[in-house]
């Protein structure tokens, strides 16, 4: 009987240990997340137009469906090469960092001539997308 209790006990164990590494699972996952900082700057005086992604879709049909539940709209002042940023938390980065500034100069004191921007994106520090444009300039995460 004695080797029946040890047995019942080890079982036991074993399955505590197997449930209590199975409520781990999904705290571990979160780990994964990254810190994106999106960054816009430009050497004119303007109110820029920023769209930047600070969700992560479920899936490109629901981020097709209706993008704007997945991302963030800002009217930004910009002077004098002066950066914004801005942050967002995504399981995903490669596939859904994205951000898109665009905007009008403020005359007389930006002058004639198309806004110039330049805009930025870093994963966990490390820069994976800039680009500069002038009306309207878009950086993703793909690249």
């Amino acid at each position: 009987m004695t080797n029946v209790r040890k047995v019942i006990s080890a079982v036991a164990s074993a399955t505590f240990a197997a449930a209590a590494a199975a409520a781990v699972i999904p705290a571990t996952a979160h780990a994964d997340a990254h810190q994106v900082t999106y960054t816009v700057s430009s050497p004119n005086n303007l109110t820029a137009t920023v769209n930047y992604v600070s969700s992560d879709p479920p899936s490109q049909a629901a981020y097709n469906a209706d993008p704007s539940k997945f991302m963030t709209s800002v009217q930004a002042p910009l002077s004098g090469g002066a950066p914004v940023t801005y942050t967002a938390t995504l399981a995903n980065p490669a596939q859904w960092a994205s951000i898109t500034a665009s905007g009008m100069l403020h005359w007389p004191d930006s002058g004639n001539g198309p806004a110039q921007f330049h805009c930025e994106i870093a994963v966990d520090g490390q820069v994976v997308a800039h680009q500069d444009a002038t009306t309207t300039v878009t950086c993703t995460g793909r690249g």
